[in-house]
């Protein structure tokens, strides 16, 4: 089983495909032409689309227990530049046991963002 797509309900559909492709370098994309507004993020031409945005009214704490969305990143010390230019606040850490390096920050919509990087190791260096 694979993640599919991740589905925000955002009341500023400009300002959030704005953020996601700033901070993360996603791209909007071909979308069906469904009944409302919205769009479709990916991450490069070879992968479905990761972020699916639909404009509506604030559902914040709709989704119940869900934490966070978790995606998988590439540069892990030009996001925190990114972040910080930007004034976003966030949190990084290293899992125990792993080495996997993970940012945690908040989107200005609402949801909590983390994005994994890989170990850092002799053949994959920053």
């Amino acid at each position: 089983m694979k993640l599919d797509h991740i589905n925000i309900v955002t009341p500023d559909l400009d300002a959030t495909i704005a953020f996601f492709d700033d901070i993360l370098g996603l791209k909007e994309g071909p979308r069906p032409s469904f009944k409302f507004p919205g769009a479709w993020l990916y991450g490069d031409a070879h992968t479905p689309a990761l972020i699916h945005l639909n404009q509506g009214e604030d559902t914040l704490g709709a989704t119940g227990n869900i934490d966070h969305v978790a995606l998988k990143g590439e540069d892990f010390d030009g996001l925190l530049e990114k972040l910080t230019s930007r004034g976003y606040e966030y949190d990084s850490r290293v899992v125990p046991g792993t080495g996997v390096r993970q940012v945690c920050f908040m989107a200005p919509f609402g949801v909590k963002i983390e994005i994994d990087f890989d170990p850092v190791t002799p053949e994959n260096t920053d």
